[in-house]
């Protein structure tokens, strides 16, 4: 496979993910938002921070209102991380792969387009149609998943796919823990506090985990929460879960070669393995996230170095 055609899919799998982890932010910040505000006021703008844009978002917006940030992460089409950017993103790059795509696949993409159209900043819905575009966008997500996984040949591209998928969803889970527990938790004296219940409860549900979670434990628990998050070895939107299947697909890819991006994901699915919730909370949650995100950046540019830039053939 070319790989310009590698990187192709490699990216489109990545856009789709992205814009469902994207909705799992805005839904899990709507939900915190409704059950509580800190000095009466509701909390948008960690939402922009978590992502490292804040002097882009300024340059763009007067203020930081709930408009404001919900316009930018949803529909403005010059912010390059918005869901309507990833769409038509998205929308471009499966043109370019029509021969390895299946006629589905392009009818969801344009469905997803469909939930998310083109409006100006004054024209945020409400939160009930917020929670509506946020579940839509999370179903045909799941819906191309499951196109892909039935229709898509066991081959090279379909490993570029899934390795896409799951760098991307362990990077975004991180993310979505560090908005949580670093941004929206700023004062000590609420941890520990039905406020940090409802913060953990909101995070839990924005990926799907809060049954799972209660099936295992009784009561809301950091230490069990970021288990289950980070080290889980079942879970499948767990870090450790993400990032062991994109070692895997590294490892088809070459047919069984132990490359620079493959070691490096042992390396860390191992880190990984050997450190426990209780020793993350004693050294600092924000700061082991901090880490992680340096070490899947480090990986997602060898992978890039090592299949599809051109200067290495």
């Amino acid at each position: 496979m070319l790989g310009r055609v590698a990187d192709n899919i490699f990216w489109l799998s990545r856009y789709i993910e992205r814009v469902s982890n994207t909705a799992r932010f805005i839904e899990a910040s709507c939900y915190l938002n409704l059950d509580f505000k800190i000095n009466y006021e509701e909390q948008w703008i960690p939402l922009i921070e978590i992502s490292g844009n804040i002097k882009e978002f300024k340059n763009n917006y007067e203020g930081s209102t709930r408009d404001e940030v919900l316009h930018w992460l949803l529909y403005n089409e010059n912010y390059s991380n918005s869901l309507r950017s990833c769409l038509i993103k998205s929308r471009d790059l499966a043109v370019s792969l029509r021969e390895y795509l299946s006629i589905e696949i392009f009818q969801e993409i344009n469905n997803l387009l469909s939930i998310v159209p083109k409006k100006h900043f004054n024209q945020v819905p409400s939160y009930h149609y917020i929670f509506d575009i946020c579940e839509g966008v999370k179903r045909i997500n799941m819906l191309i998943s499951g196109i892909m996984s039935k229709n898509m040949e066991r081959g090279i591209g379909y490993n570029f796919w899934a390795l896409g998928e799951f760098l991307e969803r362990s990077d975004n889970t991180s993310r979505l823990l560090n908005v949580n527990y670093f941004y929206l938790l700023p004062d000590v004296e609420n941890i520990g506090t039905s406020v940090e219940d409802l913060q953990w409860s909101a995070i839990l549900q924005s990926i799907d985990a809060r049954e799972s979670y209660y099936r295992r434990f009784s009561i809301i628990e950091a230490k069990n929460i970021i288990e289950m998050i980070i080290n889980d070895e079942r879970f499948p939107r767990s870090i450790y879960f993400c990032l062991s299947s994109a070692k895997r697909s590294v490892f088809e890819i070459t047919r069984n070669e132990l490359t620079s991006p493959y070691l490096k994901l042992n390396l860390l699915c191992n880190e990984l393995k050997n450190t426990s919730s209780e020793k993350i909370i004693e050294t600092g949650l924000h700061e082991f996230i901090d880490n992680l995100q340096v070490k899947i950046n480090d990986i997602n540019l060898d992978i890039y170095q090592t299949f599809c830039d051109p200067r290495h053939y």
